[in-house]
């Protein structure tokens, strides 16, 4: 495939593969950025702290939602980047749903340091990271299937459900944060459940050979 803009009737513009590759190298260095500006509300305690102890008395809520934001963002790139690995180009909408998850990962560290500042029973807190979560994950999968019905992905096809299983669960934790917010951001724990679901999704294989034709 060509390294220039091409026009397609049937797929719009597609970019080539050296143009994909520099769209993968922009988004590692915003995702490299956005990772490490989670801990900033950490480093602004840690300075104002009298010493360690105290630090990590008044901050123990702070360092898990900074860690589990580190996780979180951490997945969405190893996903965005095993997306881009069986990619050989992508089109002008796929550019733009992955400006707009870029977007969502550059925001995520305001939702943290929202998350942070805010008792653990605010709701539009909780909201906005949850929800930064849930919107990040479905850009993610639309780039996915954008990319694989325009032809531009090697990736093995998956089914609907197991493709959005994640984020109706995700979608379920915004609704149990909204709904009970003194658990704050526990109620993530209930991703833990996909893996758990995942057989549920595959396509069944025969229990017996059929015989005949």
């Amino acid at each position: 495939m060509a390294d220039v803009e091409i026009d397609d009737g049937a797929r719009g513009a597609v970019q080539g593969e050296k143009a994909l590759d520099r769209l993968v190298a922009f988004s590692d260095a915003v995702v490299a950025i956005a990772i490490t500006l989670v801990v900033l509300p950490l480093v602004d305690g840690a300075m104002a702290a009298k010493n360690a102890e105290s630090f990590f008395a008044d901050n123990v809520t702070g360092i898990i939602s900074a860690a589990l934001s580190f996780v979180v963002i951490a997945a969405f790139w190893r996903s965005n980047h095993v997306m881009f690995v069986h990619a050989r180009g992508y089109t002008r909408g796929v550019g733009r749903l992955q400006m707009l998850w870029l977007a969502t990962i550059v925001f995520l560290p305001v939702a943290t340091a929202l998350d942070l500042a805010s008792p653990s029973a605010d709701r539009v807190g909780l909201g906005a990271y949850v929800g930064t979560m849930l919107i990040s994950g479905t850009l993610l999968r639309l780039e996915g299937v954008a990319l694989e019905r325009s032809g531009l992905s090697d990736r093995p096809a998956r089914s609907a459900v197991s493709r959005w299983a994640g984020m109706i669960l995700m979608a379920l934790a915004l609704v149990l944060v909204l709904v009970f917010p003194q658990v704050g951001a526990t109620w993530l724990l209930v991703l833990l459940l996909e893996p758990l679901l995942a057989p549920l999704f595959r396509p069944r294989r025969h229990a017996y050979a059929q015989s005949g034709s």
